[in-house]
């Protein structure tokens, strides 16, 4: 899906990851994901209830090396509550989750493009001027994924952003 014709096949744009949860009085236990191809994709370990689902959670550089976006994560995960204690055998007995989130088809062409042309700008040991960011945010009616495109001296509210909308703070 590189249509500009900018940027080689196996090139892509990188991408920071943010995880939280809006799930209340749970624990979401998530080691990561599968990809299309069958690779592992990171998780953010456990999440608890956060007040802002933008500020709070978990954030991580999941393709600094400008790897192409996944066509879709299908993460796995287990749910238990925040103020119970369990026996090792209770946490090994609660279900496993599944849930795949498409991200490339979700993305535009050209914020990926933007991205792509802002890294291969900046000299090394530098950060781009320009990157994008996937959030991943359990709710009560599943995973929620939006993207964001950020510039280096832009206010956050000023980004370009899209995907679901997420209710909450």
């Amino acid at each position: 899906m590189l249509g500009t014709g900018c940027v080689e096949a196996d090139e892509g744009p990188g991408m920071m990851l943010h995880f939280a949860s809006l799930k209340e009085g749970v624990v979401i236990a998530c080691k990561g994901g599968r990809l299309a191809s069958g690779k592992r994709f990171p998780g953010p370990g456990a999440l608890g209830r956060t007040r802002d689902w933008v500020t709070g959670g978990a954030t991580e550089g999941a393709a600094p090396d400008g790897r192409q976006l996944p066509e879709w994560v299908e993460f796995e995960w287990k749910e238990y509550v925040s103020d119970k204690d369990y026996a090792l055998e209770e946490l090994k007995a609660l279900p496993v989750h599944v849930e795949r989130v498409t991200i490339r088809e979700r993305v535009p062409q050209d914020v990926i493009d933007e991205v792509i042309r802002s890294r291969r700008a900046t000299p090394p040991g530098k950060l781009p001027d320009k990157s994008l960011q996937l959030n991943f945010v359990w709710t009560d009616s599943g995973i929620k994924f939006r993207w964001l495109f950020r510039e280096k001296d832009i206010p956050r509210r000023m980004s370009r952003s899209g995907g679901d909308v997420i209710e909450g703070p």
